[in-house]
């Protein structure tokens, strides 16, 4: 069964019978900046944790696909839409909130792109990106279908050769196959620098590294990695980067942005654009397009959309990027210890021990993944996440900021339960 079926979503609804959360009106504490906050004081990060309206009638452990908002970010959307609706005033500061944006991971503001989600960023590379019939493009064999499609697409329409390298626990075995992989016709390696499945951190410095060498463009699909893990483009060393404001972000849904550099942009031709994509058009027949990365989007947008994005990212950057990563990886570290005890081997991991992420993936040895996550939301009220890309048929387990110590606990007994 698709999780993503209307039968999948009427069950959870059903069986969740969630109802709105009752919330202590408690407001983000003076201290949220402090660089004494520590990954383990759990009385600090229920605060935190206060400031998100997801039900406590259920423990969310599936981040890597949608992130709840705060609050804040929430009321920051609803206000910029009410006062579009009272004044036809529906412009904002979008120069502003792509420096926001650059800010996450480096970047300058006139290096970002506004896009709805990560897929619409990968779309514009791979569609726009100058190659020809017979030329190369390197992905892994754990593709999310946002950036396989693209580049499958680009195959049937332009006779491109879309080639699969088959990952491996260790980063020096990925760049050997990589290595491997490359031939005089390879013009672009675009892969996860976090990958879905698994949570696995690819070495995509060195892999730029490599690629460059061989005059090889990279682009790197940063799904997750944004709120997530600290990340700076420039050091990655990637051509584009493609990410969005919904999942570690915790921003609004429908809001994506690319990161692309600047000796790129002429040789990825815009293939959807319009008002405010140009520097100049003309009846002449004559057009020009913005020197910045602002010339891959265009026309009316939702900027409430945009305003809550950067609600999200100024809460983020109250509690630190520094600390929210030190928790993450603390509440996964404690998860997969407490696992690892509880469960010994009736499952094992998919994530390598040294991708300490939100992230963690099991497979259980004598249960189908569909089946652990329907009674995992039945019966225990937890949702987690099926992967079914690459056949894996194992299960996902986000954590993040709103996570708790309980949190983990209560999992930790749930899964104890089902696998006795």
């Amino acid at each position: 069964m698709s999780l993503a079926s209307p039968v999948a979503a009427t069950l959870l609804k059903n069986q969740l019978n969630v109802r709105p959360s009752t919330l202590r009106e408690t407001a983000m504490p003076e201290t949220v900046a402090s660089t004494k906050i520590l990954a383990t004081d759990e009385a600090y990060w229920s605060t935190i944790r206060d400031q998100f309206p997801i039900t406590r009638e259920l423990i969310y452990m599936n981040n890597g696909t949608m992130g709840p908002s705060p609050r804040e970010v929430t009321e920051r959307v609803t206000k910029r839409i009410e006062h579009v609706d009272s004044t036809g005033d529906y412009g904002g500061d979008y120069e502003g909130i792509r420096k926001a944006i650059g800010s996450v991971i480096g970047a300058n503001g006139d290096e970002i792109a506004y896009t709805h989600n990560v897929s619409e960023a990968i779309s514009i590379v791979a569609s726009g990106v100058e190659l020809k019939a017979g030329d190369e493009v390197i992905l892994t064999d754990q593709e999310h279908a946002g950036n396989a499609v693209p580049w499958l697409a680009r195959a049937k329409r332009d006779g491109i050769v879309v080639k699969f390298v088959t990952l491996a626990p260790d980063d020096a075995t990925i760049l050997d196959r990589v290595s491997d992989l490359i031939t005089s016709r390879t013009r672009v390696i675009a892969v996860p620098h976090v990958t879905c499945t698994t949570g696995q951190v690819l070495p995509i410095k060195a892999i730029s590294k490599l690629a460059h060498a061989k005059n090889i463009w990279v682009m790197a699909d940063g799904a997750h990695p944004p709120g997530m893990m600290q990340t700076n483009v420039k050091d990655l060393g990637v051509d584009a980067y493609a990410s969005c404001g919904h999942k570690w972000l915790c921003g609004p849904k429908g809001i994506g942005f690319l990161y692309i550099k600047p000796g790129f942009m002429d040789h990825v031709i815009p293939t959807w654009c319009g008002a405010e994509s140009d520097k100049y058009w003309g009846y002449d027949g004559k057009l020009d397009f913005l020197p910045t990365a602002s010339r891959y989007d265009f026309a009316t947008q939702n900027f409430a959309l945009y305003d809550g994005l950067q609600a999200a990212i100024e809460f983020m950057s109250k509690i630190g990027f520094d600390k929210i990563e030190a928790r993450i990886k603390h509440l996964t570290s404690y998860m997969r210890a407490e696992l690892t005890r509880a469960a010994g081997d009736k499952f094992h991991y998919l994530t390598p021990a040294t991708s300490v992420t939100g992230l963690t993936t099991i497979k259980l040895a004598n249960m189908k993944c569909g089946d652990f996550w329907e009674t995992m939301v039945s019966k225990y009220k937890i949702r987690t996440r099926v992967v079914h890309e690459s056949n894996l048929d194992a299960n996902r387990l986000s954590l993040h900021i709103y996570s708790s110590m309980s949190d983990v606990d209560q999992f930790i007994e749930a899964i104890k339960s089902v696998l006795a």
